[in-house]
């Protein structure tokens, strides 16, 4: 819908100024020369020539104030944002920091997050994280990122890892404090294909164990009998 509405603008905007070089052209341009029909139309009408230059040079000077306006705004929404994130990375907590560093020990850029965890929200309202795309929308679990103005200010410092080698006490108290919503899942893609009886006899149930039993004391018994 805001895609819509700008490419509407833009057309608007394009369709004002194409007016406003015809209107301009028509008042500048000495027509006599070329029609003394036309010039006189045009002398006869200059009042709505005028009036439509008003309208024309209205917008053109209202297009120009707003994207100045938009420009201002921008950059101090930038410079909010980048000082909230400075804020909140100065102040990440315990498991804020064990949270982050997933994105290391997983050597992942994209992390499936519930975003109604309070650490995941906590982190999204202070502009570190950043939600990319609704994974399940039922659990309200999202991909999420590290966002690019909070990039510069995660270091291995920030959120409690070190560039030497690391002793097996602070190794062990990283690895514990690891979020289980955070952990990568185990996605089982094994395949049993029908007919293939190597593959299907790992996956036996057990009334087909109890067949099997049934079946082979039935033999005994019959050979027995005879």
């Amino acid at each position: 819908m805001k895609s819509e509405s700008s490419s509407i603008v833009r057309t608007v905007n394009t369709l004002m100024m194409w007016l406003f070089c015809l209107t301009v052209l028509m008042l500048v341009m000495p027509w006599e020369y070329v029609s003394q029909d036309f010039a006189t139309q045009i002398h006869n009408n200059k009042i709505f020539i005028y009036f439509a230059l008003i309208i024309e040079l209205s917008n053109l000077i209202s297009q120009v104030v707003l994207t100045f306006f938009n420009s201002y705004n921008y950059k101090n929404q930038t410079k909010r944002l980048q000082a909230l994130v400075e804020k909140t990375v100065a102040q990440l907590d315990f498991a804020e920091k064990a949270l982050l560093r997933e994105y290391v020990l997983q050597r992942k850029s994209v992390l499936a997050l519930p975003v109604t965890e309070p650490t995941v929200r906590n982190l999204i309202d202070g502009g570190v994280l950043k939600i990319v795309s609704i994974v399940d929308e039922a659990n309200r679990i999202a991909q999420v990122i590290i966002s690019k103005e909070a990039r510069p200010h995660i270091t291995y410092k920030s959120i409690g890892l070190t560039l030497g080698k690391m002793s097996e006490e602070q190794i062990s108290a990283i690895m514990n404090a690891r979020p289980e919503y955070a952990k990568e899942k185990y996605v089982n893609n094994n395949r049993v294909f029908i007919g293939s009886r190597a593959v299907n006899s790992l996956f036996k149930s057990p009334a087909a164990d109890d067949m099997a039993t049934g079946s082979n004391a039935k033999t005994d018994n019959s050979n027995a009998a005879a």
